[in-house]
């Protein structure tokens, strides 16, 4: 079978979950004997004349920048909401890129990214799209402001569109709960595969230390394990948070910097923030960390849950987050609420009031869980039967004249900004162009 994947990122990038997702995936196909290509990127992810590489027997196409560009002008009408501009233009030119190939038997698409949108509105192979977590469904979980009409377009864009293909397909049952009440029609359930042999095997010796690891991002759950180790008082132990820093609810401003300030108590001095580090020594620290706490107020799956429990460390983790269905609560590790913090300092509480045996024991026996329910010859068929199923007809695009065609279809007549600023009144543009001056050269 040729399968052409589309997704918003992959090796030899460096990311999150997507990448984690398909470089276990994809390997395992092409050794099953299919024909697998990558084209990858998106509106922050792509190179001047693109390139390409040869990784796992798979040949990896990532975005070319120029091609972007000439989207760009096609998209101008949302010169006013620049994020969805330069999503469509990026989603656009991956296909571009991707109709120089021959034509595959069926094509991956991602819901981030909104990758899925040309695919869905042109004639062509039949469409798997695999939702990972939507940029409509993250901006619900952690707005920044002044992305709020591209946000909203986006979400609606994401609704109407997935309604329109047949193949649609996630990695926890939370997210085919929510895709299946949005779209009203059937959410298919794959799971993950895991390569047991990529795990070393985990130490007899554990610190007393916790881990997260994971960005320092809203939606990550930091508040929430911050109100827990409040509430744990003395009984907190020192918590090591692996991850990047980023923005929340404006670009300018770090999470990092809410949380020292509103946890002064906490954040800092029980919870050490640490820049991200090398695979090789988060499992190492896996493989020693007394406990793994996953504390996502949201999370379609989350890998680091899965790459804990493979590595033996009781997890406590939060039922907001897509892995927990891979955990029964207090045998192969703790399941806490997803927005409380006494919940969660509960499990951390009961977890580390059992016997270094007892711990042990949840630690293998969750080792065991994912041995069991991720392997390859558990987790391939039933893909590959999806697949087989799709590919035997073609996707069908909407009429021409659909008002979702138009809306999100490149156009080559141009739209100034100037005359969408002309719809706002001119005091309001004097005092916002004289705030940017005083940000950009100071008051």
């Amino acid at each position: 079978m040729k399968i052409l994947y589309v997704l918003p990122e992959y090796l030899p990038q460096t990311g999150g979950g997507i990448i984690t997702y398909y470089a276990a995936l994809l390997p395992l196909l092409v050794e099953a004997g299919h024909d697998v290509r990558v084209l990858y990127g998106s509106s922050v992810v792509s190179a001047p004349g693109g390139g390409i590489s040869k990784i796992d027997g798979i040949e990896t196409e990532i975005l070319d920048s120029d091609v972007m560009a000439k989207y760009m002008p096609l998209f101008s009408r949302y010169q006013i909401a620049p994020k969805l501009q330069r999503t469509l233009a990026a989603a656009w030119a991956l296909w571009e890129q991707a109709q120089k190939y021959p034509t595959p038997d069926i094509v991956e698409v991602t819901d981030w990214g909104l990758l899925f949108v040309p695919w869905m509105l042109r004639k062509g192979p039949p469409i798997v799209t695999t939702l990972h977590g939507s940029i409509g469904q993250i901006a619900h979980h952690d707005p920044l402001d002044g992305e709020q009409l591209a946000d909203a377009i986006i979400q609606l864009i994401e609704v109407l569109g997935l309604s329109a293909i047949e193949g649609l397909q996630t990695l926890s049952t939370n997210n085919v709960r929510f895709w299946e009440q949005k779209l009203g029609k059937k959410v298919g359930l794959v799971r993950p595969v895991w390569c047991w042999g990529d795990v070393p095997g985990a130490g007899d010796e554990r610190t007393e230390r916790g881990l997260v690891v994971g960005r320092v991002q809203h939606w990550k759950g930091p508040h929430i394990l911050c109100e827990a180790m409040r509430l744990l008082g003395d009984k907190a132990p020192d918590v090591d948070w692996i991850g990047r820093d980023v923005p929340i609810h404006h670009q300018g401003r770090s999470t990092a910097h809410y949380l020292s300030q509103t946890w002064p108590d906490v954040w800092g001095s029980k919870i050490h923030h640490l820049p991200g580090e090398s695979p090789e020594q988060i499992r190492a620290r896996q493989l020693t960390a007394g406990f793994v706490v996953v504390p996502s107020i949201w999370d379609v799956f989350n890998f680091t849950c899965v790459e804990a429990m493979a590595a033996g460390a009781p997890v406590v983790c939060s039922s907001g987050v897509g892995a927990c269905d891979l955990i029964e609560n207090g045998v192969t590790g703790y399941i806490a609420s997803p927005t409380s913090g006494r919940s969660l300092a509960d499990n951390i509480d009961e977890l580390r009031s059992l016997s270094s045996r007892r711990q042990r024991e949840i630690g293998d026996a969750g080792a065991e869980s994912i041995r069991r329910t991720l392997a390859p010859e558990i987790v391939l068929p039933p893909r590959l039967d999806a697949y087989r199923t799709l590919s035997r007809g073609a996707h069908v695009p909407p009429p021409v004249d659909d008002w979702l065609a138009h809306a999100c279809a490149p156009d080559e007549a141009t739209t100034s900004l100037d005359s969408c600023l002309n719809e706002i009144p001119l005091r309001k543009l004097l005092k916002h162009s004289w705030g940017r001056v005083q940000q950009r050269f100071g008051s």
